[in-house]
């Protein structure tokens, strides 16, 4: 069975190209010229190679033998967490029935044809169903989707010249 060090150890061989004689637990990284840059890549190849999570902020390491019982750490924690668990004790306490969130997308509109509604029986259907739905959108604190009835405003069109500036 391979320890942790082990395992880091041939990381190191394998992805700074140093010989594993030089690589012991008092190793200090000065002396293998591991800067914080190195550190920082050797840390994305443990949590890959260990499937841990580094925690936000890397503790400043010192020797070999620090980096791997930081690694043990982190390998403890993650073996004793129970899987499937909740993250905390108030996710679990609270049910989830709350209502999703209010998405920006609005009610399908009746098909158009030229910027009018579709006519017959079919297209009130589609009209009803959209005000209903409309409804229901302003009783959930939704904004409320803008009337089809009435022909759409047209942006107004700039001549290329502001109030006051000479034209050129």
């Amino acid at each position: 069975m391979t320890t942790t060090f082990d395992a880091i150890r041939a990381i190191i061989v394998r992805d700074f190209e140093l010989p594993a004689e030089r690589l012991r637990r008092d190793t200090l990284l000065e002396e293998i010229e591991l800067d914080s840059l190195a550190i920082t890549e050797l840390v994305f190849a443990i949590e890959d190679e260990f499937k841990i999570t580094a925690e936000n902020t890397i503790p400043p390491f010192k020797t070999l033998g620090d980096i791997a019982d930081y690694v043990a750490r982190l390998v403890a924690e993650r073996d004793t967490k129970p899987r499937g668990a909740p993250k905390s004790a108030e996710a679990a306490a609270i049910p989830s029935k709350a209502a999703p969130p209010p998405t920006s997308k609005r009610p399908r509109a009746a098909k158009k044809a030229n910027g009018k509604a579709k006519s017959g029986a079919n297209g009130a259907k589609q009209d009803g169903a959209r005000r209903v739905k409309a409804a229901q959108g302003a009783a959930q604190s939704a904004p409320p989707v803008p009337s089809h009835d009435a022909p759409p405003r047209k942006p107004k069109r700039s001549n290329g010249t502001r109030a006051g500036a000479r034209a050129r």
